[in-house]
């Protein structure tokens, strides 16, 4: 269990009257890329943003690394070391690239955001042949290495990626994989939420599976993959 470096347990969010997460318990160990599925509406996002602490939960517990975050405000949970990559990118439109990546950075010190920039620029060299470029002006798969690696400035421990392949070609969709791979092997925790399930599915360790809000399935990856009723079920194709 020591390993373990985030635990949610009996999470519940509600907006209104609606019950966006029924008690929803995870487990997320160091080392590892885990996939959250579902359909649209599933409570996928919801989640990501309580965790990152963007939204308050209504109940439940959310551990970090031994801490209980549950109530602690956003930047707090940053500091920590969870920084999320949000749906639809989210970036600073009028900011170049480089304003982009430092405004990731306001929690870390400026010699660390040095070596932070390194690895973006290593992770994406598109964007350091862009740094001076206004953020609006590149394409959509540079925008969503924009967003990725703004995320990365901040040093998380885990990295919270929501949709990170959302409206790619698909060309571009294989490079973003290929990369969260490399953040993996680089020692990046990371938890995935993605429409592309099987995709995500080749390079999750393990995944879960949400159902309107609750968890349905979960296991690893590579036995979920292969799992014909799964995938038509709830992951929308064939292989």
């Amino acid at each position: 269990m020591s390993n373990v470096i985030l635990s949610v347990k009996d999470l519940r969010v509600n907006y209104g009257s609606i019950q966006a997460l029924k008690g929803v318990n995870l487990e997320i160990k160091e080392g590892q890329v885990v996939a959250l599925l579902g359909a649209n509406g599933a409570g996928k996002t919801t989640t990501l943003r309580t965790l990152s602490g963007l939204i308050e939960a209504t109940s439940g517990e959310i551990e970090f690394d031994g801490q209980i975050i549950s109530r602690l405000p956003a930047e707090k949970i940053t500091k920590l070391g969870i920084s999320q990559s949000p749906e639809g990118r989210a970036i600073f439109r009028d900011l170049t690239v480089e304003e982009n990546l430092k405004v990731g950075a306001f929690t870390v010190k400026n010699y660390i955001q040095y070596n932070n920039f390194e690895r973006v620029y290593k992770y994406f060299p598109i964007l350091y042949e862009r740094k001076k470029q206004v953020a609006s002006t590149l394409s959509g798969g540079e925008q969503q290495m924009l967003a990725i690696g703004r995320s990365l400035m901040a040093s998380p421990r885990l990295l919270l990626l929501d949709e990170p392949s959302l409206g790619l070609a698909p060309i571009i969709v294989k490079n973003i994989f290929e990369i969260i791979n490399e953040i993996k092997k680089e020692g990046t925790t990371v938890l995935i939420v993605e429409q592309n399930a099987l995709q995500t599915l080749k390079i999750a360790d393990y995944a879960y599976v949400l159902e309107i809000g609750e968890i349905k399935t979960e296991g690893k990856a590579k036995d979920l993959i292969n799992d014909p009723n799964l995938i038509e079920a709830y992951l929308g194709g064939r292989k």
